[in-house]
C-alpha cells in the first residue's frame, strides 16, 4: 500500500526551544565553574597538595576571568 503524502527534507526553523536550552547549558556550565573555583579558593595548602595541585596553579584558576574561561 503506498501513499502520497510528502514528508519535508528540510526544517524552515531550527527546532523549538534550541536557543532557550543553549543557553541554559551556557550558564549552567558558567554557574559550575564558579562554583568550584570558589571552592578552590577556600582549600588549605595542604587539601591543594592532596588533590594534586600547587596553590599557584589553584591561583591561576580562581583568578580566570569569569568571562572567557
Amino acid at each position: 500500500m503506498t501513499t502520497d503524502v510528502e514528508l519535508p527534507t528540510t526544517m524552515d526553523r531550527a527546532p523549538s526551544g534550541s536557543i532557550a536550552r543553549r543557553c541554559l547549558k551556557h550558564l549552567n556550565l558558567y554557574f559550575s565553574k564558579r562554583r568550584e573555583r570558589l571552592v578552590l579558593s577556600c582549600l588549605s595548602d595542604d587539601q591543594l597538595r592532596d588533590i594534586g595541585v600547587s596553590p599557584s596553579e589553584a591561583r591561576t584558576e580562581v583568578n580566570k576571568s569569569w568571562f572567557w574561561g
